[in-house]
């Protein structure tokens, strides 16, 4: 990692507001925004189309909109947020193999991130880049959080399914979700998006 780069992590439990926060810092520093969880998410469509996670080639043609080719297969970010892909990815976010492809590709979108990277998920900060310039972790509210992922997945998902991959992201083995060492606290439950972004820039000051 360049010591010039500035590398932000958010981690944080799902409906939180990661890859809005994440979004808004990127476009406030003008630096690249990623989403781990869309890899986990066009990994287990790939599986779900070929019932294979064996693969060749995986490629990143655009970030803003994602569009991801994975050999003869190509995904586009629009199609990844049904419930049946959220509930699939989550459980095989935990096979410790899945989880050392993502890592692998995330290292490849920070090397080539030349200006800098915000990137959200799990574990972001807590193990795949511990000494990122600064870490955060992003909370709100469960009904907060709940209502979101109900929206974004067209009311496909439901409360119950929330609390389901809460547990599973706080209890699996391999990187649970956890509070990074030395993280930015950030409550999303009535903050703007500004006031957040306005914290973030304020504390990378100090860094």
């Amino acid at each position: 990692m360049s010591m010039n780069k500035i590398i932000i992590t958010i981690d944080g439990p799902s409906g939180s507001g990661k890859t809005t926060l994440g979004r808004a810092i990127s476009k406030k520093l003008g630096i690249t925004f990623f989403s781990s969880g869309s890899i986990y998410r066009v990994i287990t469509k790939y599986f779900l189309d070929t019932n294979s996670l064996g693969f060749e080639n995986f490629e990143i043609i655009s970030y803003e909109p994602l569009e991801i080719k994975i050999d003869n297969h190509t995904y586009f970010e629009k199609d990844l947020y049904t419930k049946e892909l959220n509930t699939k990815s989550s459980e095989l976010a935990q096979q410790i193999e899945i989880r050392a492809i993502v890592d692998n590709i995330l290292k490849f979108v920070e090397s080539s991130a030349d200006s800098g990277l915000v990137v959200e998920g799990r574990d972001m900060g807590s193990v795949v880049f511990p000494d990122a310039t600064l870490k955060i972790y992003l909370d709100a509210d469960e009904h907060i959080r709940s209502s979101r992922r109900v929206e974004q997945s067209n009311n496909e998902e439901t409360t119950d399914d929330i609390a389901e991959r809460d547990k599973r992201d706080l209890s699996r083995k391999n990187s649970p979700l956890v509070v990074p060492k030395g993280a930015l606290m950030l409550h999303n439950n009535t903050s703007t998006v500004e006031e957040l972004v306005d914290e973030v820039i304020e504390n990378l000051k100090l860094q």
